[in-house]
């Protein structure tokens, strides 16, 4: 079979949709377990206390984020393929982020900032 009629029957086996979604929805299905944002293949939490502070701060301005990648297991449950260090800092934010271990992580401090400098300490 040639490489190009393996793609288009490959194709038809992959269903892909789209979901917006609020953040409280995300975090209602990550305190539920429907979200798994440490799979085997994603890299843990790694951002500076800067780089969630600005993430928070564009939220809270109204600064769209670029989407969240999921892949669907058999079990229902979302593994995170593009998207944790985004997830992580908002779930970290409103204190229910967990590490691999189940272990609750305190939220950070964030950092003041050039359009909301009163984040600072936060």
């Amino acid at each position: 079979m040639a490489l190009q009629e393996e793609i288009e029957l490959r194709k038809k086996e992959i269903h892909t949709d789209g979901y917006p979604m609020s953040i409280g929805e995300v975090i209602s299905l990550y305190r539920r377990k429907e979200v798994d944002i440490h799979p085997e293949f994603q890299r843990f939490f790694r951002w500076t206390p800067l780089q969630k502070t600005k993430l928070i701060e564009s939220i809270l301005l109204g600064i769209p984020i670029p989407p969240i990648f999921v892949s669907q297991r058999e079990d229902g449950v979302w593994d995170v393929v593009d998207g944790l260090q985004r997830l992580s800092t908002i779930f970290e934010f409103v204190g229910v982020l967990r590490d691999e271990h189940k272990v609750l992580i305190p939220p950070s401090t964030l950092v003041g900032t050039q359009y909301l400098p009163s984040l600072a300490g936060r």
